[in-house]
């Protein structure tokens, strides 16, 4: 039912959403893979705040993404489903997708730097669901 009001609030039109319409996800880490593949299972959970902030009709634009009750940092989506994409300013960006109705991909690559010379990437498998 939750997969449902994700979707319909999600298809909401623009100017509605841009009112304030957001949505959070609760979501519970399941596996976390390198990016060769490798992958372990991993626990914890993360909430996810979505909230667009100027998107055309179909979602696209751009977007405020909160993780917990962090600092909201701008984000662009490509549609109303995702997927999200944003730089939290430490050299990493990060790539949100929703994969299914209960299922999101959370994908962080870590740019090359000075510090860190190589480019790498971890993903995360969650089950999220909705609560606000």
């Amino acid at each position: 039912m939750r997969a449902l009001v994700l979707i319909t609030v999600l298809a909401l039109p623009t100017a509605i959403q841009a009112e304030g319409a957001r949505v959070t996800l609760d979501c519970d880490f399941q596996r976390s893979c390198t990016e060769a593949g490798d992958c372990t299972p991993y626990g914890g959970s993360q909430s996810i705040t979505l909230a667009p902030t100027a998107t055309d009709a179909s979602g696209t634009g751009d977007w405020k993404i909160t993780l917990g009750d962090g600092p909201a940092f701008e984000a662009r989506g490509l549609a109303r489903t995702g997927p999200w994409v944003w730089q939290p300013g430490d050299g990493h960006l990060h790539t949100l997708a929703l994969s299914g109705t209960k299922s999101a991909l959370w994908m962080r690559q870590w740019l090359p730097t000075e510090r860190y010379p190589d480019t790498y990437a971890e993903i995360d498998i969650m089950t999220c669901e909705i609560t606000a």
